[in-house]
């Protein structure tokens, strides 16, 4: 690390078990050194069709897939698929094997309470079994209440169906009618006065009129 550091050479640390994700050689220099090793075992086996691989010719294959692997480019491909760099965390996340963490939810029914229990002891089987009668009592009470309350529910509906209405007034409905109930009281008073209205004075006839 010192040597490094002197010579302007950065370590990289990455987490443990996470070499198939954020290792640069295993996604990149590893991959094309294995198929260009590959290749060159089937070009021996097809001159010395069951004769063993001896050293010798390992050496030979291996360093014929050195060449092709151990580049420039098959390098900087292995830092840039796993994010390395420049910087992603998204690649390293994206990657085939990094699965999502499970998500835990509550159970709904007994059935997933018991499977709780599986590959555990018998105890815990036992316990996992009580909590599912448990549970299952409850499921039984609460079906019976909302059986009780959708009764009780059609019960009212039948005796509001039963009863009358009571007319609610309008009151934007009077505050317009206002104006035609106050022609109507004038028009009312108008004909009152002319009935009422005192007879013209007539003189008496004359004595000799009679």
């Amino acid at each position: 690390m010192a040597t490094c550091f002197l010579n302007n050479v950065y370590c990289c640390y990455l987490p443990a078990h996470c070499s198939h994700g954020l290792q640069p050689l295993d996604n990149g220099v590893f991959n094309a050194s294995k198929a260009a090793y590959r290749k060159e075992l089937q070009k021996l086996t097809c001159l010395t069709d069951s004769a063993p691989v001896h050293k010798v010719n390992f050496i030979r294959a291996y360093a014929k897939a050195r060449e092709v692997g151990m580049t420039a480019k098959n390098i900087l491909s292995g830092w840039r698929v796993t994010g390395n760099w420049p910087i992603s965390r998204s690649k390293a996340l994206r990657h085939p094997e990094i699965h999502a963490d499970i998500v835990e939810t509550s159970p709904k029914n007994s059935r997933q309470i018991r499977d709780f229990g599986k590959n555990k002891t018998p105890g815990t089987r036992r316990r996992y079994a009580v909590i599912a009668r448990g549970f299952e009592a409850q499921e039984q009470t609460l079906a019976e209440h909302s059986n009780r309350i959708a009764k009780l529910e059609e019960e009212v509906a039948r005796l509001q169906r039963g009863k009358k209405r009571r007319a609610i007034p309008n009151p934007n409905r009077r505050f317009m009618t206002l104006k035609e109930e106050a022609v109507s009281e004038v028009e009312t008073a108008s004909v009152i006065e002319v009935k009422v209205a005192p007879k013209p004075f007539q003189s008496p006839p004359d004595p000799g009129e009679w």
